[in-house]
């Protein structure tokens, strides 16, 4: 089923704080990996992300990051996500195990536009930034439909619950402490669509706006072809957190607020030479914003 073959949209997630701790895991750049992705180095990884199935993205509201905080909104900042399906468990870091079984991978970027891009080649532009950006992925977001429209919006959480969200990882990280420190309580507008428990928050370098991934993940191992894998990394609803906020050198006055926006995100386009998902009705699922104490401990925060 793996056959297409595209450069993959890429993405993101920021980090502007110098001093930043995090487990050890893929060298180079910011990234949550989670689930069976972590049996895989970078550079394998990310070669089979670049040829991905299925693609989506979409854009963002973003700031003009090469400024000092606050600075204006600016365009052409995406959010996207590639799938992979039938990745070789050959290909793992332990290729002496292989059963010939595969997995479907999934990667979620932030990216930032050209010129921001550029300003952030520069190690001086990371050592001397004012802004942090912090990102939460919600790993366990609803399956839709492949037919449901994707327009970014988050359709399956009310609009109180959104703003709730928003308003309190607002609240959290206000300040310019880093990113790293307990979620804020579950709005209780949101029910239970969605549960901040144990849910992670990352600050991520800057340097990654260039298209590294923020997220990522694979499935159990599944034999080449399986449908039901593929379904569901396709039909996978990512919520995704992402505050624009400063750091310790912004002295920002007090008062000051970061802005927040929910994003969800979906590899809705098949790429030529793949198969379409299976139809079948959303699964309404809880978007349960935890990484439980296995998920914890099967990943690892890049930076």
């Amino acid at each position: 089923m793996r056959m297409t073959i595209r450069a993959a949209n890429t993405l993101f997630i920021l980090d502007l704080f110098a001093g930043v701790t995090a487990l050890v895991g893929w060298p180079g750049g910011g990234t949550l990996v989670t689930g069976n992705a972590v049996q895989f180095d970078r550079a394998t990884w990310e070669r089979n992300l670049a040829r991905p199935n299925a693609t989506g993205t979409i854009p963002v509201t973003g700031f003009d990051i090469s400024q000092k905080w606050p600075s204006q909104e600016v365009d052409g900042w995406t959010l996207s996500v590639n799938v992979s399906s039938d990745i070789p468990d050959s290909q793992t870091l332990n290729p002496g195990n292989a059963t010939g079984q595969t997995f479907t991978g999934t990667s979620i970027f932030l990216k930032a536009p050209n010129n921001i891009q550029a300003a952030f080649t520069n190690q001086s532009a990371i050592d001397e930034t004012t802004w942090k950006i912090c990102v939460a992925v919600i790993p366990n977001g609803p399956q839709e439909d492949q037919s449901t429209a994707d327009n970014g919006t988050c359709g399956f959480l009310s609009s109180q619950c959104i703003s709730d969200l928003q308003s309190a990882y607002a609240d959290k990280f206000s300040g310019s402490q880093d990113c790293y420190g307990s979620p804020p309580s579950t709005p209780s507008s949101c029910g239970s669509s969605v549960n901040t428990a144990n849910f992670q928050v990352q600050q991520l370098p800057l340097n990654s706006v260039n298209g590294t991934e923020v997220f990522a993940t694979a499935s159990e191992g599944h034999n080449a072809g399986d449908q039901t894998a593929w379904n569901n990394a396709t039909r996978q609803d990512w919520p995704i957190l992402t505050l624009w906020g400063w750091n310790i050198r912004a002295k920002a006055p007090e008062g000051s607020s970061p802005q927040v926006q929910l994003s969800c995100i979906r590899a809705s386009s098949v790429e030529p030479g793949s198969e379409s998902p299976s139809s079948g009705s959303a699964i309404r699922g809880s978007a349960m914003v935890a990484l439980g104490v296995a998920s914890l401990a099967a990943s690892y925060v890049l930076l």
